[in-house]
């Protein structure tokens, strides 16, 4: 186990991401491809919207659209600036609002998932 660890301690990195967190995602589409040397290796500059259980997060660009799909950690690497990126309007209603709604419908599970408990009791 400690020779596993000592070997990928270098190829597994858990970044410490916030939301509002410049990201980079890794291409992984053009890994297979016989030209992958021309394309881009990474897709970016995006942020993290929401980070959910597993490690992936739901990502949006900078003019506020967000991704359909969800992201997998180890696609994601942060951005590092030289000097603070101030967000357009719609990215800062995105991250104000989403965070809202989701600790609502936390709460709503929260109350829901009691409310099972005390029927089967």
């Amino acid at each position: 186990m400690l020779q596993l660890k000592s070997e990928l301690q270098h190829k597994i990195r858990k970044f410490n991401l916030k939301l509002g967190s410049l990201v980079l995602v890794k291409n992984s589409a053009i890994e297979l491809l016989a030209d992958h040397k021309m394309k881009p290796r990474y897709l970016g500059l995006m942020v993290v919207i929401w980070y959910l259980r597993g490690g992936a997060f739901i990502l949006a660009e900078l003019d506020g659209s967000v991704w359909q799909n969800k992201v997998a950690a180890f696609r994601v690497i942060p951005y590092l600036t030289r000097k603070e990126i101030s967000y357009n309007k719609e990215v800062k209603d995105l991250l104000d609002t989403l965070e809202e709604s989701v600790k609502a419908l936390e709460e709503k599970m929260d109350t829901r998932d009691l409310d099972k408990i005390s029927d089967t009791e």
